[in-house]
């Protein structure tokens, strides 16, 4: 049986967190299922960072928690989560500094609803420059529209809803 990737759809009625899906790719990765083979660049019992099968920058690669939760909007102001995220953001700082030394310029961040591929959290490393240039698109901010957010903004945020509740 082929594995979803998450689409929205019949997956996506599944948006409660849980361990790990069995109809999720990314879940397959961060299980290390025979089947998956994506090559690790980093794994601990709360996330894993890969490369993107289709790279938009110098070097783009995706950090997933093990845990599935299916989207940015999943996320919850607590502390857990907050350093989920800063974990991920972390994780993914130190493989850019490890592979792209001489990269001046990192973008960290999460597409939201509806503009995100897969119905997985996953947080995009990019050591720039985009490639091709036009590929930038996808990687900025549309204000109020949502699109692409920072993960460090993310994680500010939840910090400050915390620490004010």
């Amino acid at each position: 049986m082929k594995k979803s990737l998450c689409f929205r759809g019949s997956a996506a009625k599944r948006a409660g967190r849980t361990p790990m899906a069995d109809w999720c790719v990314f879940c397959d990765i961060g299980r290390r299922a025979p089947a998956s083979t994506a090559v690790l660049l980093y794994s601990d019992d709360k996330v894993v960072a890969f490369q993107d099968i289709n790279p938009s920058a110098f070097r783009h690669y995706l950090v997933i928690p093990v845990e599935h939760i299916p989207t940015v909007k999943n996320l919850q102001r607590t502390n857990e989560d907050h350093q989920l995220v800063s974990h991920m953001v972390k994780v993914g700082k130190d493989l850019l500094s490890r592979d792209a030394p001489k990269s001046e310029e990192h973008r960290f961040g999460f597409h939201q609803p509806p503009f995100n591929s897969i119905d997985h959290l996953h947080l995009h490393c990019l050591a720039l420059p985009f490639i091709p240039s036009w590929r930038q698109v996808k990687y900025t901010p549309l204000g109020p529209l949502g699109g692409f957010i920072d993960a460090e903004k993310t994680s500010s945020e939840m910090l400050y809803f915390m620490s004010s509740s």
